[in-house]
């Protein structure tokens, strides 16, 4: 019988991608110990926007991956992290939003010349509400990563048994990764891009290759076959 494992390498792809866009295109200005200007410049640029949405991007594809697996293999940890992945990322979703929208507002206004607006930065990034629900979500994504591994391991759908635990654990680390200094999450953005590019080339190829069994087994059946005349 032949598993369909192609549609895991779409969602796989989008979210190595994404999250390489994200920690290398995302302006670094507002790093421990910068000025004031370069906080400001880094927020109000248009990559703030296009790099936080290239992040959520990568999130909401490791939620479809994860949900694609559940489809396609039986077992706990599958469902597991199917659910976990969907409602972390529903979670982090607000918060990722004031990050994007709200401090670029904050940034282009500040370069306009009023720099007293970055007083509010603080405020909306520290807010207790928003950093509650934003951990949630990212300690449910770590639980989903995981649980992913797991799935993977335990019902292999294509490629080597293991190939599952890199993106896995790489997604339980996303949160920590937010303290790293700038080369540190560009690294991170990286070696995330290759774990994720790699499961997609084996859930690819992994169709293929049971395609091309079935079809060898079932000329050798037709061999095998009297004829009738």
């Amino acid at each position: 019988m032949t598993i369909d494992t192609r549609h895991l390498a779409g969602p796989a792809v989008g979210s190595g991608l994404g999250m390489a866009a994200y920690l290398l295109l995302r302006p670094y200005g507002d790093a421990g110990g910068s000025t004031t200007a370069e906080a400001a410049a880094a927020f109000a640029s248009v990559w703030w926007v296009v790099a936080h949405l290239c992040g959520v991007l990568a999130l909401a594809s490791f939620a479809r991956l994860a949900l694609r697996l559940a489809d396609l293999v039986p077992g706990v940890a599958a469902r597991i992290s199917r659910w976990a992945s969907l409602v972390g990322l529903v979670l982090v979703l607000p918060y990722y939003g004031a990050e994007t929208f709200a401090l670029h507002v904050l940034g282009r206004v500040a370069v306009a010349g009023d720099e007293a607006t970055l007083g509010l930065v603080d405020p909306v990034r520290d807010q207790p509400a928003a950093m509650a629900v934003f951990a949630v979500g990212l300690l449910l994504l770590a639980l989903g990563g995981l649980s992913f591994g797991l799935a993977w391991q335990r019902h292999t759908p294509s490629g080597p048994a293991w190939l599952g635990w890199p993106v896995g654990v790489l997604v339980a680390l996303v949160l920590p990764q937010f303290f790293l200094p700038p080369v540190g999450r560009m690294t991170f953005g990286v070696l995330y891009a290759l774990a994720a590019l790699s499961l997609a080339v084996a859930a690819w190829l992994g169709r293929r290759r049971r395609d091309a069994g079935g079809s060898a087994a079932a000329a050798g059946s037709r061999a095998a076959a009297p004829v009738a005349g």
